[in-house]
């Protein structure tokens, strides 16, 4: 009973010394000792507790809160006097205790089979899983799915070898030409937006592709060497105006032929009616006439359509952009809530979750 008595002291002395430095903050974590369900899991409690604090302190906008680790949730309940086992009034408690925005705790069996909960305090479960931990590997890879979240892996490889590898338009690292050589980027599983850029080289459409838990997907991009952007657009400009120009040609063109036979019909000494053998009236010039005004309207629509076609590539040459889509416009709206912090090499990403 003294000993309940003074770890909870210890717990509320802990708990005014974290207010009284006013370090609840929104992004700390207070990782708890895990609950032991059998007598031989005291070495792999260690390790996992160890790759807990190690991850933590390791993942961007996420502190370790030190008042956890010396306590069980099962500690925790018998000192809030809590003794239900997942109610959320007993994880706010916890929280509440520890001086803590949020805990990670969980208990561990014989033979490693482990259970970690992150719950987050007027939240909820943020993060749930298990796994069996037998080393000091199973123990980080444990970690790391409950902090990170279950993650794959993607390789991208281009015909232009050393080309820069964005996703959902943060720079990752570089390409490589054959898979053995290209470094796998590590993800949290969800779609991303890939693309590959060089100075020199075309824009490539990005790519849409999925992260699926323990899975290496694979990307490949084929790239072509870049024109001048100023001298497509140029190009375009010259060509708009060209075809606009033969357009109002036929426009002028065609009004002044059928402007002059429309004149040519009212005019009785330009189209004398001769009577026919027949007994019928006939007048060739006038239908010579009506032959050049559907010639005539022709002109005008064909006129008119090249007009068009050209003030769409004058307007075309002067505002769009040939320098292609930035990377940043490719980003998926869908993108895990994740921060990714390349190393200076670029050759590999920590991955962190901000809550």
């Amino acid at each position: 009973m003294m000993g309940k008595k003074r770890l909870a002291s210890f717990l509320l002395a802990g708990c005014c010394a974290c207010y009284a430095a006013d370090a609840m903050a929104e992004d700390t974590v207070a990782v708890m000792k895990l609950d032991a369900l059998g007598s031989k899991v005291d070495q792999e409690s260690s390790m996992v507790l160890e790759s807990l604090r190690d991850v933590v302190m390791s993942t961007p906008n996420l502190v370790l809160d030190a008042n956890g680790g010396d306590i069980t949730y099962t500690e925790m309940q018998m000192v809030t006097g809590c003794d239900r086992d997942a109610s959320i009034a007993c994880y706010d408690a916890a929280c509440e205790t520890l001086g803590a925005p949020a805990i990670i705790f969980g208990s561990i069996k014989d033979g490693g089979e482990t259970h970690l909960v992150w719950y987050v305090s007027g939240k909820g479960i943020f993060r749930e899983t298990t796994g069996v931990v037998t080393d000091k590997e199973s123990a980080d890879k444990l970690a790391k799915s409950i902090i990170v979240g279950d993650v794959g892996s993607v390789i991208v490889t281009s015909n232009v070898p050393g080309a820069d590898v964005f996703i959902d338009g943060k720079r990752v690292g570089m390409s490589a030409e054959f898979k053995e050589n290209a470094q796998p980027i590590e993800l949290v599983t969800g779609n991303y937006v890939i693309a590959v850029r060089k100075d020199g080289y075309n824009k490539e459409d990005a790519q849409k592709i999925t992260i699926e838990k323990g899975v290496t997907s694979y990307v490949h991009v084929d790239m072509t060497v870049a024109q001048d952007p100023e001298a497509i657009a140029k190009g375009v400009r010259i060509a708009g105006f060209v075809t606009g120009g033969v357009g109002i040609a036929s426009l002028i063109a065609g009004a002044a032929v059928g402007g002059y036979y429309q004149l040519s019909e009212n005019d009785n000494v330009m189209n004398p009616i001769k009577e026919g053998g027949n007994g019928k009236k006939y007048d060739s010039k006038n239908d010579a006439g009506k032959t050049a005004i559907k010639a005539a309207n022709g002109l005008i629509g064909v006129g008119a359509g090249l007009t068009a076609i050209g003030v769409a590539l004058v307007l075309t040459g002067y505002l769009y952009d040939f320098a292609g889509e930035d990377v940043e416009a490719s980003t998926s709206p869908y993108m895990p809530k994740i921060d990714l912090n390349v190393t200076p090499e670029y050759q590999g990403m920590n991955l962190g979750w901000t809550f």
